[in-house]
């Protein structure tokens, strides 16, 4: 399936995520939904940001409707819930 020049507006679709479980899939964005979402890891192609969650057990508190831009290929939350966007 080819990539829509539309994917900014989430006409990809996504998934929305709002339980502890890791998660896989192939997105570009991550928005939180939540006021307090908290990411205890992720995994993609923006450098070291993973070692904000990862390092001693710590997590990433996302307020309501800040995004992640990247391609991301696997998330999972303490808190919280997002969506993912597809790429």
């Amino acid at each position: 399936m080819a990539t829509s020049e539309y994917r900014g507006v989430g006409l990809n679709g996504g998934e929305f995520i709002s339980d502890t479980t890791s998660h896989s899939g192939r997105w570009f964005s991550i928005v939180s939904t939540d006021d307090a979402t908290q990411i205890t890891s992720i995994s993609g192609n923006i450098t070291n940001l993973d070692d904000a969650t990862t390092g001693g057990g710590s997590t990433v508190t996302l307020t309501k409707n800040t995004a992640l831009y990247g391609a991301f290929d696997e998330i999972t939350l303490a808190a919280g819930s997002v969506i993912a966007y597809n790429r």
